[in-house]
């Protein structure tokens, strides 16, 4: 196949789990180690959009579009929007971080924002480390363009503005949540293949502590919704705020809304 032009990624075991898209509409699956593997393997992207919090605050008041997703959302999604960490914070989160370590890092949490840092948020603080330091350090290289997703945001503007029922952890087999997602997918003909393709990723990384179920329907969402969107996704606020003013440091989330 051609190189892949719309990407969506999400933070796995492993790394990062990835679902390319040509503009034929073939597709292909990558893990890496490291964000910068990634965007080394797809440097001739388009546009990769990253289950991931980019544009990082430098102190109080948070972000616009966490408040914004959250109120689309609803009870009970809002909650997989937690509050996005402070660039100090992330950086004093050690490279293999253990539970000793998270009361300190969110007491540190709290004096500079003035927000708690939830548990889920402290342990996945190294890939936002990583996103953060790829990105404001390639001010003279070029990259795709790199934008931030949220899965439950992206499947809420496909299915007519509307979150999902259930959640979408696999708990002792029931898997519903991600057959209601994958049933997103593929109505209105967003994404036919979506059992095809999820399968095949299934296929090709069938170890849950390498890439779980989950972040294979993460990433294919944030695929979608890069390339049904053809590049030009909408942009939660419209108008971004940016960290630090760094145009790489957008606090958004985009998503796509079929015709």
């Amino acid at each position: 196949m051609a190189p892949s032009k719309y990407v969506g990624v999400d933070g796995c075991p492993y790394g990062w789990f990835s679902v390319g898209f040509d503009e034929s509409g073939k597709y292909e699956f990558k893990v890496c180690k490291t964000f910068d593997k990634l965007l080394e393997h797809y440097k001739k992207a388009e546009l990769i959009l990253v289950d991931i919090p980019i544009g990082l605050p430098d102190g109080s008041g948070g972000r616009e579009c966490d408040r914004e997703a959250r109120r689309r959302l609803g009870y009970p999604r809002a909650a997989s929007i937690f509050p996005t960490p402070t660039r100090q914070t992330v950086k004093e989160v050690p490279q293999k971080p253990k539970k000793d370590d998270y009361r300190r890092v969110a007491q540190r949490e709290i004096e500079l924002s003035g927000e708690w840092l939830d548990p889920p948020t402290f342990w996945i603080a190294t890939k936002i480390a990583q996103v953060d330091q790829a990105l404001r350090g390639c001010h003279n290289n070029a990259i795709p363009e790199v934008r931030e997703v949220h899965p439950e945001l992206c499947f809420w503007a496909l299915n007519d503005e509307k979150p999902m029922n259930l959640n979408k952890k696999v708990k002792k087999g029931q898997k519903q949540g991600l057959h209601e997602r994958k049933g997103v997918l593929r109505k209105k003909g967003v994404e036919p293949r979506t059992d095809a393709i999820y399968k095949a990723a299934r296929c090709k990384f069938p170890k849950v502590t390498q890439v779980a179920r989950d972040d294979i329907l993460d990433a294919l969402v944030a695929a979608v919704t890069a390339y049904k969107s053809e590049g030009k996704p909408c942009s939660l606020p419209k108008t971004p705020q940016f960290a630090s003013k760094d145009p790489r440091s957008r606090m958004e989330m985009v998503y796509w809304i079929p015709n």
